[in-house]
């Protein structure tokens, strides 16, 4: 198994009285390698702090968290970004691109900060770019690029180091609906290849990608759904029911 939470909890207390709030409650799942899992709710339901733990940027209050039999939360704060930077790969919304930096070099980063050999970054990105069609960027700077275009940098930079894991927040929350489309078909094909992804959407479009589905409400996970051998289009037509039923959305 490569991940597993056990009996997670995040409970949040107010700084300046007793009151707490449980952001997660008791949450249990886990991934097996190669799987593609969106993580689905509303705002407020817990998913980002979820998602935030599970990157080691935020700690449980309760609970484990255990990637390849290794207990993460148990990691010192000195050694946690390079575990990240080792065994974690991240696309966020905002693409998080270095101005300073053209795309060649902003790619290269979590391998220049593990002090990689530079023929090891070459070859990498030398298989990346061409998948990831971004061959003739490399020399341009992240404001020359439209957003499709910086988000498939962020994703080049994350595989550089060949995750356990990507993790993704709402990767397509800053992109227009063709470029939506794109980047969610190339991360079917990436975790054809056997990148196991995990995301968190508030999306059922975005959803319909993945092949799980585990839907959260106040903390909790009360749901899940596999997609097997149906189409986005009928699995979209699915989540959206259990989002109606299971987490009673609108």
């Amino acid at each position: 198994m490569l991940l597993e939470v056990n009996h997670l909890e995040k409970i949040f207390k107010t700084r300046f009285s007793k009151e707490t709030t449980a952001a997660l409650r008791d949450i249990d799942f886990s991934v097996e390698n190669g799987e593609y899992i969106a993580i689905m709710g509303e705002s407020g339901s817990g998913k980002t702090t979820l998602l935030n733990i599970l990157a080691t940027l935020e700690h449980p209050t309760n609970g484990t968290v255990a990637l390849n039999g290794n207990n993460i939360t148990n990691i010192k704060a000195n050694d946690l970004a390079k575990f990240r930077r080792e065994h974690l790969g991240f696309v966020f919304q905002d693409f998080n691109l270095l101005d300073t930096l053209n795309v060649r070099d902003n790619i290269y980063l979590p391998l220049v900060l593990n002090r990689k050999p530079v023929q090891m970054m070459k070859e990498r990105i030398g298989t990346l770019a061409p998948l990831l069609n971004i061959s003739e960027l490399l020399n341009k700077q992240p404001f020359e690029l439209s957003g499709g275009q910086k988000q498939r940098v962020a994703i080049a930079r994350a595989l550089m180091t060949q995750p356990d894991l990507i993790l993704g927040d709402e990767p397509t929350a800053a992109l227009d609906s063709k470029n939506s489309d794109r980047l969610l078909n190339l991360f079917e094909q990436i975790n054809d290849e056997g990148q196991t992804i995990l995301m968190v959407t508030h999306s059922s479009v975005v959803a319909s990608h993945a092949k799980r589905v585990l839907f959260i409400k106040d903390g909790m996970i009360y749901h899940q759904l596999y997609r097997a051998e149906r189409s986005t289009s009928d699995f979209n037509k699915e989540i959206n029911l259990a989002m109606g039923s299971v987490l009673g959305g609108n």
